[in-house]
């Protein structure tokens, strides 16, 4: 799954696999380790998604599991938007985030988990719901990222600065948690990192450092 290019991409950013070939091959090994519920998770998510603004049970999913990690979670931020923090002494803080939003796709894939949901259409009648653009995939990535460091909090020092946007695709949600203090009621982010689908596999990971950083 293209989750783990990601999840390791992010590792090797703060650190986790920054020190030679051994410390790849122990963020592989955690990562391996983790797998078989990420994919779990992924599968989930593909099944059940949510359209734009209607991500009540998908947020809830992202917070629970996030609680369950010792992070500190905040909910209904803009909408059904997720923050979550991890605080793990002196350091930069670094920004993770992910869309949860899925599309009005009737998906025709043929998979075993493909998505049956359906959802009132904004002009009438029933459309079909599908994770079409890979919000799936971006939120397995950043869950399996949280985990990663949440286990491994021996080998980094810092924040960990968490965001699940609802409503990307209207973009509505963006505007929405910022007016409700994403950005001051939070920490101050040193480096954003938002991941995006490109042509080919793997996704690629934007890090961006604050220029304040």
């Amino acid at each position: 799954m293209h989750f783990k290019h990601s999840v390791m991409m992010i590792a090797s950013l703060v650190g986790l696999a920054g020190n030679g070939a051994r410390g790849e091959e122990l963020s592989a090994k955690q990562l391996d380790s983790i797998y078989p519920e990420l994919d779990a998770f992924y599968i989930d998510l593909h099944r059940t998604p949510e359209l734009s603004g209607h991500e009540e049970k998908t947020s809830a999913k992202i917070a629970e599991r996030l609680r369950r990690l010792g992070y500190q979670v905040t909910t209904g931020v803009g909408g059904y938007g997720v923050v979550a923090l991890m605080r793990n002494g002196n350091g930069p803080t670094l920004l993770l985030r992910t869309e949860m939003d899925a599309l009005p796709v009737q998906e025709k894939t043929g998979l075993p988990y493909a998505s049956k949901i359906t959802a009132p259409g904004k002009e009438g009648g029933t459309v079909g719901v599908m994770h079409a653009c890979g919000h799936d995939i971006h939120m397995t990535s950043l869950m399996g990222s949280a985990t990663l460091l949440a286990k491994m909090k021996d080998r980094w020092q810092g924040t960990l600065f968490l965001i699940s946007q609802p409503a990307e695709e209207t973009v509505a949600a963006a505007e929405a948690m910022m007016k409700a203090g994403l950005f001051t009621k939070f920490p101050k982010r040193s480096r954003a990192s938002s991941e995006f689908r490109a042509k080919r596999p793997p996704p690629f990971t934007m890090i961006q450092r604050s220029p304040s950083a």
